[in-house]
């Protein structure tokens, strides 16, 4: 299983047993599993690494809408998305174990096993993806952006704080608690959350530049939340809802639209999220056929 997953999976399982469902996500998982085992034709789609991650995501969307919890629906749709496809059906089941181990510690936080930089760092990034879905408002993003700042900034000028949140032999539920008198009450809980899975996902030795890392993860996800789009035609407010709820389905989180007046997009809209970017403007139509005609017969 990918370290994205690990990560995003633990955020999940938080939020799980936080509404109530944390019970419910493994026995899910399982019956997903289990329908991968007996349906071959959606094995073949969701195994098929020619398809499109975004059109995989889209077939579990439709077929787990309305049938289990909030929780599993977006995990599902995650591990589709980015786990190697290949091993979907395995990773399904680490999952399944991963959420029966999660539902039994409550409120005690499980901590991942050791890893390098590089697989902590991919862990801290799923959970962060999860984190940031949840909050709805980009006003709590920029909040959240600025007190990491402030945290790092912190830690990086009290070197005896620093070691003893980074010091791998004391217990994590020590350290969470020494983080949570410090900040707890002071930041979004958002921020706290981030800021104890840096201490539990298997590596700290550069604890401040691990939040600093964070910062610019924040800083990105504000860029995700907008979308701009070009037009040559101004935007009724219905269009743009359409389009920012079909938009908020693709990225998995809210959008706003900004729409900007483009009179050399000619017709249809060039749509910009993040990295994201959707062209479906007659120009690319033009372009595409003057390419066509421009070549030998």
């Amino acid at each position: 299983m990918r370290d994205l997953v690990r990560g995003y999976a633990a955020a999940t399982f938080e939020t799980a047993a936080t509404s109530g469902h944390g019970a419910d996500v493994p026995v899910e998982l399982a019956s997903f599993g289990e329908v991968l085992v007996e349906h071959s034709d959606l094995r073949q789609v969701l195994g098929d690494s020619t398809i499109e991650p975004s059109i995989r995501r889209a077939v579990v969307a439709d077929l787990l809408e309305g049938r289990v919890a909030p929780e599993t629906a977006a995990l599902v749709r995650f591990c589709v998305y980015y786990e190697r496809p290949s091993e979907l059906g395995p990773t399904v089941g680490t999952l399944v174990g991963l959420g029966e181990a999660a539902a039994r510690a409550g409120d005690a936080a499980l901590v991942d096993p050791p890893a390098g930089r590089g697989a902590a760092r991919e862990r801290l990034r799923g959970y962060t993806e999860r984190v940031f879905q949840e909050l709805t408002r980009r006003e709590e993003i920029d909040t959240v952006e600025d007190e990491l700042f402030a945290v790092a900034r912190l830690l990086d000028g009290q070197p005896a704080l620093r070691r003893a949140l980074a010091d791998p032999n004391v217990e994590y539920r020590s350290r969470s608690d020494v983080l949570g008198d410090l900040i707890g009450g002071k930041v979004a809980p958002a921020t706290l959350r981030l800021g104890r899975y840096v201490l539990r996902a298997g590596r700290t030795r550069d604890i401040v530049g691990t939040f600093e890392w964070l910062v610019e993860l924040a800083a990105r996800e504000r860029g995700r939340r907008v979308a701009e789009v070009r037009s040559a035609v101004v935007l009724d407010t219905a269009e743009q809802e359409r389009l920012a709820a079909a938009l908020a389905a693709l990225v998995d989180r809210p959008v706003e639209v900004r729409v900007v007046i483009d009179p050399s997009v000619v017709g249809g809209i060039l749509v910009s999220v993040g990295d994201l970017v959707i062209d479906g403007t007659v120009r690319l139509r033009f372009e595409r056929l003057r390419d066509l005609l421009a070549q030998p017969s």
